[in-house]
């Protein structure tokens, strides 16, 4: 299976390279030194994220976002710029022309990794359709219920989490660490709440008993 596409624009050869170093082992990593070869080159690319740099000379990352804002193909690609820049009118100015995130430098290559998870993750959250189906089991995920031959259930705001987040990495074997960092982050919690909650999933949509599965020594991963 193909890498995802990460595209990173900054006028300094050493941060492009330290940038690829630490994103290549999950993303193809293309690059360009300044505004003019972006434009030319992201829409060929189709990344699924961007790394923006602010101050580059002749074009600088604000007029770069505001040009991929505008091509249809792009508006909507998560961006996030690094800049020097630490007033706060400069970072609001980004976010009005349409960036995700800031990431000042220099910057905390772990840092700089959650903000790219942060930003992924919103996106494919954003790409699920208002319900999905397992079997004859209809999940709407903004009424927070379950929907089976006319009799309705309703889920907790944990458990729609959890689904969403099996169902953006269907294939995956997710860690119970990893299901705490993103679904629990800022709670306590210990890895059986975790098992109890896709226990209740469980009974809750029978046709999961066998589509989450469990991989003993690892955690959870969802099948089709």
């Amino acid at each position: 299976m193909s890498k995802p596409t990460l595209f990173v624009v900054d006028d300094q050869p050493e941060n492009l390279e330290l940038i690829r170093e630490v994103f290549q082992d999950e993303f193809e990593v293309h690059t360009a030194g300044n505004g003019h070869e972006a434009l030319e080159n992201i829409p060929k690319a189709n990344p699924r994220l961007i790394i923006l740099d602010v101050m580059m000379p002749k074009m600088d990352g604000f007029q770069v976002c505001l040009r991929l804002r505008q091509m249809e193909e792009l508006k909507n690609t998560p961006i996030i710029f690094l800049t020097s820049k630490t007033e706060p009118e400069a970072e609001v100015f980004g976010l009005d022309l349409g960036a995700n995130d800031f990431v000042i430098k220099p910057f905390n290559k772990d840092v700089l990794k959650a903000r790219v998870r942060k930003q992924l993750d919103e996106a494919a959250a954003d790409t699920l359709s208002d319900t999905i189906w397992f079997d004859d089991f209809e999940i709407n995920w903004d009424r927070h219920e379950v929907v089976h031959t006319g009799d309705t259930t309703p889920l907790t705001t944990k458990e729609v989490q959890l689904l969403q987040l099996f169902v953006q990495n269907k294939g995956k074997v997710l860690s119970r660490g990893t299901i705490l960092e993103k679904i629990w982050a800022d709670t306590y919690i210990t890895d059986r709440t975790i098992d109890s909650h896709i226990k209740e999933i469980r009974k809750k949509i029978p046709p999961l008993i066998r589509r989450i599965k469990t991989v003993y020594g690892s955690g959870y991963r969802m099948d089709d």
